[in-house]
Order: structure tokens, then sequence, then C-alpha cells
């Protein structure tokens, strides 16, 4: 009860946890049964916790996907949680290319080949396709 009190939890999460405290599998099985019974744990609503959570520390898809398959998470649970949250992520990288390394009012300045390409690694890093990165790197909009 006390790990599920701090923050929500993947099955699999669980299952780790309870087998790294010497928890007997048949334990483990009651303890989760018991949980997914009173709703204590549920993946779907973990799986929107972690897409919220990682849209919010400048994470994209593919980053949100492969944390939430060391965690236990399908990508199908993560596509159903993205319908129901809507995000841009061309958007979300622009938003931020222009955080981390536009000016004060958000534009990115004219660099040379090997600028940009610490700029595309650096992303890439965060988990957005190269897509989102030429968008969110192309010339600043007049929009």
């Amino acid at each position: 009860m006390g790990m599920l009190a701090r923050r929500d939890h993947s099955e699999l999460e669980l299952r780790q946890k309870l087998a790294q405290r010497q928890c007997t599998p048949e334990d483990i099985d009651a303890a989760i049964e018991n949980c997914l019974y009173h709703k204590w744990l549920d993946d779907q609503r973990f799986a929107e916790s972690l897409l919220r959570h990682g849209v919010y520390k400048g994470h994209g898809w593919q980053r949100i996907c492969f944390d939430a398959k060391r965690k236990g998470i399908s990508t199908a649970q993560l596509e159903s949680a993205q319908e129901n949250q809507q995000h841009d992520w061309y958007e979300l990288a622009k938003e931020l290319a222009q955080r981390r390394f536009g000016d004060l009012d958000g534009n990115l300045p004219d660099v040379d080949f090997k600028q940009r390409g610490k700029w595309v690694r650096y992303l890439n890093s965060r988990g957005f396709s190269f897509d989102q990165i030429n968008y969110a790197l192309s010339a600043n909009d007049s929009d």
C-alpha cells in the first residue's frame, strides 16, 4: 500500500518491487489481484500519467514509448492515452527548441552545420522524430 500511496505504478513495476522484497509469487499474485479489484492499480491510468509527465518534461513520443515499455506499458495503451490527450508533437518539439536554443523572444539564431547537428542530436535524444526536429529547427515562422 505504501508504494501505491506515493505514486501510481504499473503492474510490472509493482511485481518487480514486491519480488525485490522477497515476496513469494503467490503473495505477489494475491496482492496484484487485490489492487486490481480495488482499482488501486490501473495500467491505463498509469499510461496516461506517464504520457502527461513525459510531455511536461519535454520528451517526444519515441522517448515516452521507450520509458513505458521498460515499465510494462504497451504501445497500444499509450496510443489510447494519446487519443484522450491529443498532443501535437511537432509543436512540442518546436517549443522545446525555442526554449532551449532560442533568444529571449524564442527566435532561433542562424547557426553553422556543426551547431545545428548538436541541436538535432539533442532533440533526437529527447525522443522526437527527424520530421519533428526539422519542423522545430526550420526557419522562424512569420505567423
